[in-house]
């Protein structure tokens, strides 16, 4: 029997591995949150009659907190875009107009196949809130899309913290803390100003970090069923 090279051999399977080379790499995100930020010039007449609206609201209106995920402020009911005021009708236009632009992309992001032929549904509540105030982490269960629009902004007091006030959104994937690498972030905050309108998925955890100072904090919220 012949004997058998044995450096031969093994340099022929080195050979055969180093052959191995990259044919094709997709990296994707799966299961996007999309997430929506407007802002709009010009708007001081109107965040001007919408704040004059939701305090005389406060006034002779039934404040319903108690029954939502506030604690303390103000929170109309659910019928707000139903109100004849014009400024009603124009802030309803100009959600209109972000629902349009956002909803395409939440559909083409979360669907295989995006449906067609829907009719979109919306409804919403002012909610006014001053120092202290909470609204604690919460989603909105009977709708697809979710937003809001801020009509008063009061500037914070010197030294606060830059989380005061803000609008913060949760990581939306159930197992995400479960085993967080280091420095992962799971969650993000977002600070309000006067017509800045915030469209999201319903399901998107979110919650309002208390503020200090003087002032009253104005923002409409709605939900949109489709």
């Amino acid at each position: 029997m012949a004997a058998v090279d044995n450096k031969v051999g093994a340099d022929m399977l080195d050979d055969g591995l180093k052959r191995t080379r990259i044919k094709n790499t997709v990296i994707a995100a799966h299961f996007p949150t999309v997430f929506m930020v407007r802002e709009h010039d010009g708007g001081d007449t109107l965040n001007q009659k919408l704040e004059e609206l939701m305090l005389r609201l406060e006034k002779e209106t039934t404040n319903i907190a108690s029954r939502t995920s506030n604690i303390g402020g103000y929170h109309s009911e659910a019928n707000f875009f139903s109100r004849k005021e014009p400024e009603v009708a124009a802030l309803r236009d100009l959600v209109q107009q972000a629902l349009d632009d956002y909803v395409p992309n939440f559909l083409a992001g979360n669907c295989h196949v995006p449906p067609t032929n829907l009719r979109m549904r919306l409804w919403g509540w002012g909610i006014n809130m001053r120092a202290g105030d909470i609204n604690f982490q919460h989603v909105h269960p009977d709708a697809k899309v979710s937003g809001v629009y801020y009509v008063s902004v009061p500037p914070l007091p010197s030294g606060s913290a830059a989380e005061e006030g803000a609008i913060m959104f949760v990581d939306p994937r159930p197992r995400a803390h479960m085993n967080r690498v280091p420095n992962q972030t799971t969650e993000i905050t977002l600070q309000p100003k006067p017509g800045m309108l915030i469209v999201f998925p319903a399901y998107y955890e979110h919650a309002v970090i208390p503020f200090r100072g003087p002032g009253v904090r104005i923002c409409i919220a709605f939900n949109a069923n489709m």
